[in-house]
């Protein structure tokens, strides 16, 4: 997907590399960079792997060494899958300690990836609804259990290594990254008027290349980045769903993004294309033939 300019780093190391969405990262960097994957788990042979947790101080400063930039990915992505808790603690304590090793470890760039959970509109309150559309990075940030809680202190963090002026800090805001296995739930998501991630979605080839650009774009202290598809993963207009959901629409900011397409998304990508030349690719309507060409499943039935 996309043509990815060229790198200003040579040696970049990948917490989390050997992860789902870290699978389709070092992919995309390879040939383009020499990379290292640090992870718990070793990646796919022929890869440079440092074995190392996020937490562990000491062996980050040995994974960082010599490296240019530093792509975080490893956290625990989905609450739901372990404790408050352990999701707040691995979360906050390993963007710290990744940050600070980065730092020692004498790194020009660390890109940190977070998610739009942080604005708190996933998981969230009855009624918190977002203040205008497109929800943009300057959007207030109101998080309400421990995930997104973890993301805005993590975004916190990395702002605060980046003012400290040794580091280069990007933060990278991906949207629902959608794998094969949910391919199954892509109709049902986009139908239910109460989808937490307010229908939004986005192909893991974008994120790559969304990280991958960070890599490229020239010097900058501090920035964050919305990165998701350019529509929902519903039929019905976005205006629409806002309003049936919320009982009201809050303020348009830019209705002709609404009105050139009705099924626009609720995350606003145009600092992301502007800064990161970042174009998505992502189309659920392909990810469901591709699903029921696999199941050979007629045209007629999707």
């Amino acid at each position: 997907m996309g043509q990815m300019s060229r790198l200003r780093f040579e040696r970049v190391a990948v917490t989390g590399g050997s992860g789902r969405l870290g699978t389709h990262v070092v992919r995309r960097l390879t040939g383009a960079c020499a990379v290292r994957v640090v992870d718990i788990r070793p990646p796919a042979a022929g890869i440079d792997h440092v074995t190392a947790s996020i937490t562990d101080h000491r062996a980050l400063l040995d994974a960082f060494a010599g490296q240019d930039a530093v792509l975080h990915l490893a956290a625990i992505p989905n609450p739901r899958t372990t404790t408050q808790e352990n999701t707040f603690v691995t979360n906050v304590h390993g963007t710290w300690a990744v940050l600070d090793a980065a730092e020692q470890a004498g790194v020009h760039r660390v890109v940190v990836v977070s998610s739009d959970a942080s604005t708190g509109l996933h998981y969230n309150q009855p009624g918190w609804a977002p203040q205008y559309l497109p929800v943009d990075e300057a959007h207030p940030l109101r998080p309400v259990e421990a995930y997104s809680l973890s993301k805005v202190v993590t975004e916190s963090v990395a702002r605060s290594y980046a003012a400290r002026g040794k580091l280069e800090v990007l933060v990278v805001r991906p949207t629902h990254v959608v794998f094969p296995p949910e391919y199954p739930e892509i109709e049902a998501r986009g139908a239910d008027l109460q989808n937490y991630h307010l229908w939004s979605y986005v192909e893991p080839e974008d994120v790559a290349d969304a990280l991958a650009s960070t890599l490229a774009v020239a010097s900058a202290r501090f920035d964050t980045f919305f990165v998701s598809a350019a529509d929902t993963m519903s039929t019905r207009p976005t205006l629409e769903l806002i309003e049936a959901r919320y009982g009201r629409l809050p303020e348009i900011r830019d209705r002709a993004l609404y009105r050139d397409d009705p099924c626009a998304a609720v995350w606003d990508i145009s600092k992301a294309r502007r800064v990161l030349g970042y174009e998505p690719r992502s189309d659920w309507r392909r990810l469901c033939a591709m699903r029921d060409a696999a199941a050979g499943a007629p045209d007629g039935n999707r």
